[in-house]
């Protein structure tokens, strides 16, 4: 049998699921080692530090995690004190996550072990390489509604 076409491994699919593996690799090897949390504590703590106190739904959109894994990861946060939750002033149903002092000690480890990383992945590239890989890589994201903010 014969195919025509690309091959599953030359998809742009595959392709980013493999670079995000190995860059989730890497950043689990230096969240854990460094700060000792795994990878979903180390994004969520890094979400509050970079965007402030927020609700469940916001850290899990803002992670790229579910619902659940980042309802499930604050609590487990919140009991090693690196978290604290309190009501919500606009809706008295949810409630507003943000770092403790001793959260904002482990984020602020975190941004050179995220520098480091992405340092470690671009290496490979040249300045305008990378600029043209972001900007593209911007492109598809915002071309298929995946807003940051």
């Amino acid at each position: 049998m014969t195919t025509t076409g690309p091959t599953p491994d030359e998809s742009l699919t595959y392709r980013l699921k493999a670079l995000n593996k190995i860059a989730e690799r890497m950043s689990s090897e230096l969240s854990r080692g460094k700060i000792g949390l795994s990878m979903p504590e180390a994004t969520i703590v890094g979400v509050l530090g970079a965007f402030g106190p927020q609700t469940i739904m916001d850290i899990a959109r803002r992670s790229n995690l579910d619902k659940s894994q980042a309802s499930r990861t604050s609590e487990t946060l919140i009991g090693k004190g690196l978290l604290s939750r309190t009501a919500s002033d606009q809706d008295g149903r949810s409630v507003i996550i943000s770092l403790t002092p001793e959260g904002r000690k482990i984020f602020r480890k975190i941004v050179p072990m995220v520098e480091k990383r992405d340092k470690e992945l671009y290496k490979c590239l040249s300045e305008p390489e990378m600029d043209a890989l972001r900007y593209l890589l911007d492109k598809l994201l915002e071309a298929h509604g995946w807003q940051p903010e």
